[in-house]
């Protein structure tokens, strides 16, 4: 594909929901022609990953199906380019054992509960010779974990340079990189937890707040793309808003963890971070764009249509409904 010549519609987080994919892709001007969405002339989808996993209480039988397939129909054909969410890495994990007795990810009540619309729509997921296992995981595992094209870049958290680079032409195919991007204490464990989960700040003790899924916890997601000034507040860095996060002084070392994102770079697009379901269609700054606005649940999932520009253009975003 070539991609100077392609304008892509940007896609995030759609967790199973394959009513709000079809109706906006629709609203795209994609069309079925039996086998998959052809998208208009001259354009490309462009998809931020965690496709599956559908949230609890928004479930629809057959949804994460359905997405997998509609999605790699259209890779298959040159139609669309797809990155890896931490929910895609995360059920790899879950799915592969590790090199002692232990799964890569621990099958616990809170991964399973997170996994479990997907493991519903594949009752055959322990089969080796099943789809889960034999279509699915070989797919997943090719995914890239960011892409970096003519004009704009694509990735599904968090663009750090460190982690970009380390990470930059490695795919979880390959085995010892798997292994290793799971245990969060090696430099492709760390990479892998930026990119793909975002910086997450710890909180002093004996801070915490419980998250919009009721979990406690101690750490807050930041503004990944700002430098935090000295002496900000958490409540001022964390993204998005939350004034559940205690107005208390960032930690002097966590400004180590950033690698702020230049002005004058292409523009970013991300997902992730579950903005609420009313936020504006606006970017965070005038190159950095956070697309996923609580579509896995009560919000609109939406897509951007990048045309080439450099600055986005909130006159850009499309929503299913």
């Amino acid at each position: 594909m070539n991609d100077i010549r392609i304008h892509f519609d940007i896609i995030a987080d759609i967790h199973g929901r394959f009513d709000k994919l079809e109706a906006l892709l629709a609203r795209l001007g994609y069309r079925h022609d039996g086998t998959s969405y052809v998208p208009p002339a001259g354009r490309c989808a462009l998809f931020l990953g965690d496709l599956i996993d559908p949230k609890p209480g928004h479930v629809c039988p057959g949804s994460v199906r359905a997405t997998l397939h509609a999605v790699k129909a259209m890779a298959d054909r040159g139609q669309a380019r797809v990155i890896m969410g931490n929910h895609e890495f995360n059920a790899i994990c879950y799915h592969t054992p590790g090199r002692t007795e232990k799964w890569l990810r621990h099958h616990g009540d809170k991964n399973q509960a997170t996994h479990q619309g997907t493991l519903d729509d594949f009752p055959d997921h322990k089969d080796p010779a099943g789809e889960w296992q034999t279509l699915w995981m070989p797919w997943l595992k090719c995914l890239p974990l960011f892409l970096d094209l003519n004009g704009l870049r694509a990735v599904h958290a968090c663009w750090h340079p460190q982690h970009i680079a380390l990470l930059d032409g490695r795919t979880l195919e390959d085995e010892d990189f798997l292994h290793a991007a799971a245990d969060k204490t090696t430099p492709e464990g760390e990479a892998i937890e930026i990119v793909l989960k975002g910086i997450e700040v710890p909180l002093p003790p004996p801070h915490g707040f419980f998250d919009h899924t009721g979990v406690w916890r101690k750490n807050f997601r930041a503004r990944w793309w700002e430098l935090p000034a000295d002496g900000i507040d958490c409540r001022d860095l964390v993204f998005p808003a939350n004034h559940a996060i205690p107005n208390i002084p960032v930690p002097p070392d966590a400004a180590a963890m950033f690698q702020p994102y230049p002005a004058g770079a292409a523009p970013v697009f991300f997902g992730h971070y579950f903005k609420p379901a009313d936020a504006a269609l606006d970017p965070e700054r005038p190159n950095v764009a956070c697309l996923d606005h609580s579509g896995a649940k009560d919000g609109p999932l939406v897509a951007y249509r990048w045309n080439g520009e450099s600055l986005i253009n909130p006159g850009h975003y499309v929503t299913h409904a």
